[in-house]
């Protein structure tokens, strides 16, 4: 029976490093998106930078990739938080914590420190998705919010893909 399950779990692992790279653009795609997936983006990304780095790869490909994967899902919340956040936001913010008072000082907050803001909210794990629907649904203008949100999603994508492939790199 363990050499069954053990064999079973060899190939899936080959399966996943033969295909690391589609496999980590379509979930980063669909996380960033906000499809309800169980594993963080995050921890997708320092994977798939332990995989790259275990077959010998340079980063560079997975980190384009990546981007190319995230960039459109943060597009399309932005749009979405644009759209029709702020009816949302009145409706089911006091629920989460984000009564009026509260969304004014982080509206300001991201008013003063769009790029920098964006940046340091982003690589924090647990906060990332209210970095694509606050902005568009506070009203941040679309140009501060792409300049802010692709310095962030590649320092994001950059730091742990990093991540991944120095412990692949110092782990062999």
């Amino acid at each position: 029976m363990w050499t069954s399950i053990i064999a079973a779990f060899e190939t899936a692992v080959g399966q996943l490093q033969a295909n690391v790279y589609w496999l980590t653009v379509l979930y980063l795609f669909l996380s960033e998106f906000g499809a309800p997936i169980p594993l963080p983006g995050n921890l997708v990304l320092i994977a798939s930078g332990f995989l790259v780095g275990q077959q010998g790869d340079l980063p560079v490909l997975m980190v384009l990739l990546a981007l190319a994967a995230v960039v459109p899902g943060a597009a399309v919340l932005y749009w979405i938080g644009r759209r029709g956040g702020q009816p949302l936001l009145d409706r089911f913010g006091p629920r989460i914590g984000l009564r009026p008072e509260r969304r004014t000082r982080i509206a300001a907050w991201l008013d003063r420190r769009a790029v920098s803001g964006l940046i340091v909210v982003r690589l924090l794990p647990t906060i990332r998705v209210g970095t694509t629907l606050l902005p568009g649904a506070m009203g941040m203008p679309v140009a501060r919010y792409l300049v802010g949100m692709g310095c962030a999603l590649s320092a994001w994508v950059l730091m742990y893909v990093g991540i991944g492939y120095a412990i692949a790199l110092f782990s062999s």
